[in-house]
């Protein structure tokens, strides 16, 4: 394959990057210990093993699907043996967007071989989908760079009105999407691979479909070889299997909200800043009311919707947990511990971010007497392509010179570049032509006094050569610098488009299409674990 997967560090919050390099400051944030040591998922295996009941186990099957299938399988095997997940999700980015989302859904699948191996249970990826959200803003765009090497944002009109902010989960595709795929199609060359990679794509989102289905499809059959549970955070199972999560969080409101001020406190004391911000009287419970998706805020012996002002009793609460559950949601602090309460996680795959604000949830996880997960950091990776690495093994480069702000990191490539000594050279001869010219200027008036005239204009003659010489030589360097300026332009733009590392805002697919799915298995066989 002529395009290289390069393995990256993460990079991110500062209490992230300790966590990465182990430091011994932030090790008691973390419950489940390091993600290089076998026993700390040993440990979580026997915990869930202990405190799991078998009725839950038997539950999952009602996630198996319809028709046989090495997904349905695994899954199966998963329950008869008392078996874990390995976990990891992500918003529904359009066409299953950016790039990173893969990279997790990858780590996962490897984390959880691995485990299968060495803990001898049987050990599968779960990824999910994360449709309780509902910021439309952040998943309703991609952006690719087209046949020109133009980056080109692709985005779906929002499906609501300005005001509402419901859950992604209710959004439907309409025909619009079909003219944002006719874009990326027209944007993406000719290749081999193309129909095969495009028409399931395609197929999963159709008008008509939910938009938070329609990426659980499109990631369904590209990570369909490594049989991985893919669910969304508002399918019925979850909610059915979470709802007493979400009651008890609401019993224990006051509780949770003490935990959680004394974990930002013990985090601002490591010399960090929380990850996610919770002010006095927030809950981490979300109603789907008037206007959208809404944060339940204290209020006495009930609560109150944060932006509508919609007031709701204890038993009102109650009665929508019994009644529709899909109407209640966890925060982001407590959705890592639904999910567990869902389903038996050992280990949770995630990125600097989810790193970070996973130090806060710890507290929830005791709070709800429930086993931590392992977290892990997730593989970070650079696709470089035959076109960039051609520009980067000209000038001697390395992809990472060209990260951050893309205008300083081009100047100080020229800079370091521009052909040494010359400026000083063409200085030193200035000097030495200047010095030269007057000491035959000082013989030739002793000589003859009346020579001035032809000796001034000699030298004017001669300084206007050096000058001529000098612009020459600086017109070549400009030259160089424009057509170098320019390959470093297009190289930048495919590594650190908008100065942000690639895998946060590049789509997949064109990768795809021009190298077809063996990709997917390249990165995948990139992958390096902590545990190796």
């Amino acid at each position: 394959m002529s395009i290289t997967v390069e393995r990256t560090p993460l990079s991110g919050p500062p209490l992230a990057t300790a966590y990465l390099e182990q430091a011994d400051s932030v090790r008691a944030l973390y419950l489940s210990g390091p993600p290089s040591d076998l026993n700390s998922y040993r440990r979580v295996v026997e915990q869930i093993r202990d405190g799991y009941p078998d009725a839950r186990w038997e539950s999952l099957a009602d996630l198996l699907p319809d028709a046989s299938s090495r997904i349905g399988d695994r899954l199966q095997r998963l329950i008869e043996g008392k078996g874990v997940f390995v976990s990891t999700g992500q918003q529904a980015g359009l066409f299953v967007s950016p790039l990173f989302t893969l990279y997790k859904a990858l780590t996962a699948s490897r984390l959880a071989r691995q485990l299968e191996q060495r803990l001898g249970v049987p050990v599968m990826g779960l990824f999910s989908v994360a449709s309780e959200d509902h910021d439309w803003a952040e998943v309703d765009h991609t952006r690719i760079i087209d046949l020109e090497n133009q980056l080109v944002q692709l985005r779906l009109d929002p499906p609501f009105t300005a005001d509402a902010t419901p859950p992604v989960e209710r959004a439907r595709l309409d025909p619009q999407v079909e003219t944002v795929l006719g874009v990326l199609t027209e944007s993406t060359p000719n290749s081999e691979f193309k129909a095969a990679v495009l028409e399931p794509l395609r197929d999963a989102y159709r008008p008509g479909k939910s938009f938070a289905g329609a990426f659980q499809a499109a990631l369904a059959h590209l990570l369909r070889a490594h049989e991985m549970l893919i669910v969304r955070t508002a399918e019925p199972y979850v909610k059915r299997t979470s709802r007493e999560t979400l009651w008890r969080e609401w019993e224990c409101r006051q509780e949770s909200e003490m935990r959680l001020g004394e974990r930002a406190e013990a985090i601002r004391a490591l010399g960090f800043e929380p990850q996610v911000g919770f002010a006095e009287g927030d809950t981490n419970l979300f109603l789907d009311g008037k206007l959208g998706r809404d944060r339940i805020l204290r209020e006495g012996a009930g609560g109150r919707l944060r932006r509508s002002g919609e007031r709701l009793s204890e038993s009102d609460l109650r009665h929508i947990l019994d009644e529709a559950p899909g109407r209640v949601s966890p925060g982001a602090l407590l959705r890592p511990v639904t999910e567990a309460r869902a389903f038996p996680v050992v280990a949770y795959v995630g990125g600097p971010g989810e790193i970070a604000y996973l130090a806060q949830s710890q507290v929830l996880f005791e709070l709800h007497e429930l086993p931590a997960p392992v977290v892990v950091p997730r593989a970070a990776f650079q696709l470089v392509e035959p076109k960039v690495a051609r520009v980067l093994d000209k000038y001697d480069l390395k992809a990472h010179d060209l990260a951050g702000d893309p205008t300083r990191a081009i100047q100080r490539i020229l800079d370091q570049h521009t052909p040494p000594g010359l400026e000083e050279a063409l200085s030193e001869l200035r000097h030495a032509v200047g010095a030269a010219l007057e000491s035959v200027e000082a013989a030739a008036l002793e000589f003859d006094p009346g020579s001035r005239s032809a000796v001034g204009s000699g030298k004017k003659a001669i300084f206007g050569s050096l000058k001529g010489l000098e612009s020459k030589l600086q017109a070549r360097v400009r030259e160089k610098h424009d057509v170098m300026r320019q390959q470093l332009e297009k190289a930048a733009l495919n590594l650190y488009p908008e100065g942000k590392p690639q895998e946060r805002v590049l789509n997949p697919y064109p990768f795809l299409v021009r190298y077809g799915e063996a990709l997917l298995d390249e990165i995948y066989a990139s992958v390096v674990t902590p545990l190796v």
